[in-house]
């Protein structure tokens, strides 16, 4: 296994463990660009942490699996799918079926795209 890979697979189990705000101290960089269907770009780290610890308040527990995940080492690009399931403190459970996709630089998240539909209710 290939060091970016090792970097990708540590990421992943951070991800699945629940553990967003360290993915994003130790694995965004701090200029990335993040992309949510057609939404406008949300640029730095900073932001991005601040929009994930709002997001973190509102809800009771976060259950993430990523369910596919190809990883192109040449062009350090990783592409894959994931199944959220989260307790919204307001609505209850919901699901999220999303693809993404992320360009990493010197083992840094530098761009990365979100594409799903409408969350729904479990």
């Amino acid at each position: 296994m290939s060091h970016f890979s090792e970097k990708v697979a540590k990421y992943k189990a951070l991800m699945e463990k629940g553990a967003f705000l360290q993915v994003i101290d130790q694995y965004y960089d701090e200029t990335i660009k993040q992309k949510e269907n057609n939404e406008p770009s949300v640029k730095g780290r900073a932001t991005l942490r601040e929009m994930e610890e709002k997001n973190l308040d509102g809800v009771h527990a976060v259950e993430l699996e990523i369910t596919s995940m190809v990883i192109d080492e040449a062009q350090e690009m990783v592409m894959g799918e994931m199944l959220v399931r989260f307790h919204s403190k307001k609505h209850g459970w919901k699901k999220l079926e999303e693809a993404f996709v992320q360009q990493w630089k010197e083992g840094k998240i530098v761009y990365q795209r979100f594409y799903y539909h409408a969350i729904e209710d479990v």
